[in-house]
């Protein structure tokens, strides 16, 4: 079996503070993803860690605009 690599390339048309911004998102929305499938970890909300990520995500599109 093949091992899994992720493969990081800066954008040329991203500022350093918005690339390590939506670096700082994709860490928290995968290790949030990894404690809401953990062994007795459980949601009253349904997909919290998706749906704060794309709220985040959103927020950060809209004050860059």
């Amino acid at each position: 079996m093949g091992s899994s690599r992720i493969t990081y390339t800066p954008r040329s048309d991203a500022t350093p503070e918005a690339e390590l911004s939506m670096l700082t998102e994709a860490y928290r929305f995968v290790l949030d993803s990894a404690n809401k499938n953990a062994a007795g970890v459980t949601s009253t909300n349904g997909d919290d860690a998706t749906e704060r990520f794309k709220d985040d995500y959103g927020a950060k599109q809209n004050s860059t605009r």
